[in-house]
């Protein structure tokens, strides 16, 4: 039976896991880096988190090593509350934090970090996508043509009942005769909020999705790719998206497999500079080449036979200065 890795992950952080799984999914943790990268990603979890285990470890004076010592849930509301609980060398040493809408770490007296979630989305519930390329507002799924589908063949969600289907890597309306060989989807989001609470500090936005394919033939080469646009404005068409953007970062699962059981996941991060008012995240499923072949070799307009996408998480990293805390034990 093929184990549902992201599942597990799911019910670690819910405290629905039993000990066995917990060992399998240690084990796994060691070997495969791409589900420990999704899986600090699900936490939306960045490098700053050790830092902020080293201040909550002294400040609560504990006796044993954090790594291997559990707390119970301190501040616990009916709505929300935060349990450090142990994770050994197999996830990189790291501490898990369990939160529904933000979370603040405590670095010392100098700086406190906050994390936000912005979007967790399964598409569930709401309209379908729009098929007319690049959206032209904020809080829209749009890009090429793609339908929410539910289980498709031997495709199953990763999250829920419901997946988007990338159909074709064009949309409707286009005007650009130039080839696309990848398909996308995007969302713009409006950051401005963060960024005027920021005052100037840092402000990163992580991005990750997870992504599958029915089986295709062997000869073909397909990625899956998470990309985040930096803007000054709404407005951007296909062509000057890559113009209009005040930074870019992206992230990709290379080579997917073609095992309809395994889901599959990208992420990427973004540091927002000055003047951002607004983020795009684009998910794209993007054809290769396999082997020598060159691209002018692919068809210009790509058809995808089964290529899926779900369980797509954003969020943002603020970290304000905080020179009233003085007061807070140092590390």
């Amino acid at each position: 039976m093929t184990t549902n890795w992201h599942d597990l992950i799911q019910r670690y952080i819910s405290g629905t896991i039993t000990e066995t799984e917990t060992e399998a999914l240690e084990q796994q943790l060691k070997t495969d880096a791409t589900l420990r990268d999704w899986y600090l990603d699900a936490l939306n979890l960045d490098s700053a988190l050790e830092a902020a285990a080293e201040s909550a470890q002294t400040a609560l004076s504990l006796p044993v090593p954090f790594s291997q010592r559990a707390l119970t849930p301190v501040g616990a509301t009916s709505t929300r509350w935060f349990a450090w609980r142990p994770l050994t060398a197999a996830a990189a040493g790291l501490v898990i934090g369990l939160f529904s809408a933000s979370m603040v770490f405590g670095f010392g007296a100098r700086s406190v970090e906050k994390v936000i979630s912005l979007l967790q989305e399964s598409f569930e519930s709401g309209p379908a996508p729009l098929v007319k390329g690049i959206p032209q507002d904020v809080n829209l799924w749009s890009g090429d043509y793609s339908e929410v589908v539910e289980r498709y063949e031997d495709v199953k969600p990763a999250q829920g009942t419901k997946m988007v289907r990338m159909l074709r890597s064009d949309f409707e309306g286009k005007a650009s005769s130039m080839p696309n060989r990848q398909g996308d989807l995007s969302r713009v989001i409006d950051v401005r909020p963060f960024m005027r609470e920021a005052n100037g500090d840092e402000v990163v936005i992580t991005l990750s999705t997870l992504f599958n394919a029915g089986p295709f033939p062997d000869s073909q080469r397909y990625d899956g790719v998470v990309t985040l646009y930096a803007l000054g404005e709404l407005g951007s068409t296909e062509e000057s998206l890559m113009e209009d953007a005040l930074a870019i970062s992206n992230g990709s699962c290379n080579s997917m497999d073609r095992d309809p059981a395994t889901w599959q996941t990208a992420s990427t991060r973004l540091l927002l500079p000055t003047g951002t008012e607004f983020v795009m995240l684009k998910v794209s499923f993007r054809r290769w080449p396999k082997g020598s072949g060159d691209q002018p070799s692919l068809p210009d307009l790509m058809t995808f036979a089964g290529h899926f996408v779900d369980d797509l998480r954003a969020s943002i990293r603020i970290r304000n200065a905080a020179p009233n805390h003085s007061n807070v034990a140092q590390p």
